[in-house]
Formats: structure tokens, sequence, C-alpha cells
């Protein structure tokens, strides 16, 4: 938990990945996953906006990898795009423009059995081309052009904050701090269901636990725990707050765990029957409501 003064002051100085260091030095109460998260997600809130906008002219950043040899991470970093981001953009142009493009080898001949890659099976089947796009970048070596492959490699492993290897830690690490939840209860024998377990009962929609035997956290029923390996800052509550009022009103009151802090006057949802708190409650502030 930070204050909101902190956190404000924190989030303005955040531009950068090196900035966090030296922010942990300002504030070494603060811990380094919570400094990493705030600046996560203030990145990520940015990248998504830009998103959504198409580069203008993108045909003469796509020229310039192909006469030029710039690189998809040196153009990206000259509009200030997630490397990622930009690969999507200008692959969506060459899809859409050019796509043999995506069939030439070295010498920039198409290769004699374009037909009989599955690259091009993808192409003549599917007539979306964001779908198209998850595809190649789920598995770049579709592309047979080796340095159009490489570019969109480098865009993926050089980018921190949208590319599909770093949702990938975000859903390895959420099911991480999920677990950690589920040990915790077990080592208090407080028994529970998952989520996994809830749907499979037909439940539509479920927390990640749920308990069977309800707990009290200084004074407060808990009967549902919902763990977010996130920051809960004004956005990230936006988002989630009618997904966790929505299990109130379906299990009762329960507590939402944002693993990697909160500010403090967020925690204001109490009379919406939800408690947030930053990890699991102390053995000493919980009873077991048998």
């Amino acid at each position: 938990m930070i204050t909101r003064n902190d956190f404000n002051i924190i989030s303005k100085k955040l531009s950068d990945k090196d900035d966090v260091t030296y922010l942990k030095t300002q504030y070494p109460e603060i811990p380094y996953s919570t400094l990493i998260a705030i600046f996560s997600q203030k990145r990520t809130k940015i990248y998504r906006q830009i998103c959504y906008k198409k580069t203008p002219n993108i045909r003469q950043y796509y020229l310039s990898f192909l006469n030029n040899g710039s690189t998809f991470l040196e153009l990206s970093s000259q509009l200030g795009l997630s490397s990622s981001i930009f690969a999507r953009q200008l692959l969506s142009h060459i899809i859409e423009n050019d796509q043999d493009c995506l069939f030439t080898n070295n010498g920039n001949e198409i290769i004699e059995k374009k037909t009989e890659t599955e690259l091009y099976k993808i192409l003549t089947e599917i007539k979306d081309t964001t779908i198209i796009i998850k595809k190649i970048f789920k598995n770049p070596s579709l592309i047979e052009n080796l340095k159009l492959r490489k570019n969109i490699y480098q865009s993926i492993y050089n980018d921190d904050n949208c590319s599909p290897l770093i949702n990938q830690i975000r859903s390895s690490t959420g099911s991480e701090y999920e677990y950690l939840l589920q040990e915790k209860l077990f080592k208090l024998n407080i028994p529970y269901l998952t989520e996994n377990q809830l749907r499979k009962d037909g439940y539509p929609k479920t927390p990640d636990i749920k308990l069977e035997i309800p707990i009290s956290f200084k004074g407060f029923v808990i009967n549902w725990i919902e763990s977010k390996a996130s920051f809960c800052d004004d956005n990230n509550l936006k988002i989630t707050r009618d997904q966790i009022i929505g299990y109130r009103n379906r299990y009762g009151p329960g507590l939402a765990i944002y693993w990697f802090g909160y500010i403090d006057d967020l925690n204001n949802l109490q009379d919406d029957g939800v408690y947030i708190t930053d990890k699991f409650p102390d053995i000493e502030d919980i009873e077991i409501l048998y």
C-alpha cells in the first residue's frame, strides 16, 4: 500500500525503466516489484492507446525496411512505438498490399513452392488480417522471408510491454500467485473451491477462490478471494471494479488481493462488499467462521 501523494510523484517520475532503480533509493519502503508494476502498467496504458491508432504513411516505413536496411526496432524507436505494435502494423500493410514479400528468399525472389507452405494456406483460408497476424506472431517461422522473420522475432523479444511473450509471462505470474494463495489456504486447513472447479459446477462468473467456510478478517466477512498479480491504481480498479463487485452480488462479501500493492484511498469498497489488500491476511487477523 502506498499513499496517493507518493503514487502521483512516483508515476510522474517513471518515464524509463532505469528510473525504477533510482526511485527505489528514494522510497526504500516500497517493494521493487511494486515500482516495476506501476511503471509497466503506465507504459501499457500508453501503448494500448497508441495501438488503436494507425501509423500514418506506413508505406514509407515499409520501403525504408525494404530498401534502406532499416530494422523494425529502429523504425519503431523513431516513432516512439512499442516494437511489437509497430511490427503488427507493418505486417498488416504487407499482408494487405504485398504478400509476396512473405515468400521471398535472400535473393528477393519468390520461393518455388510458395503454394505448398503453411502460411500460403493460412492466407488463402483466412481473410481476417488480425487473425493472420496472431498466427504469425505465435509462430514467426511461418514467414519464408528470413529478413522479415528476423525482424518479427526481434520485435517480440525486445518489447517488454506489449509482446505475446510478455503476455505469457504475465499469465504465468498470475498463475504463480494463485498457487501461492491456494498454498496459504491449504496450510491453514481452510477448505475452498478453485475457479476451474466452480466452472465445472456450472458457475458462469467465478472468483479465483470460493471459500467453503467463510473467514473473518478484521471483522469483515470473506466468502471469496480474487488474486490480482498487479498494482491497483485508478485505471486498474476502473477495469476490475465491476468484476469484483459482481462476485459480491453472487457470493457475498469477499477479498481482492492486489499482490503488487494499491493506492491507500482505493480501499473504499467495503460498503460494496469488497476489501482490498496487498497480501494474504496474517493468521492473527483472521477467524475461521465454522
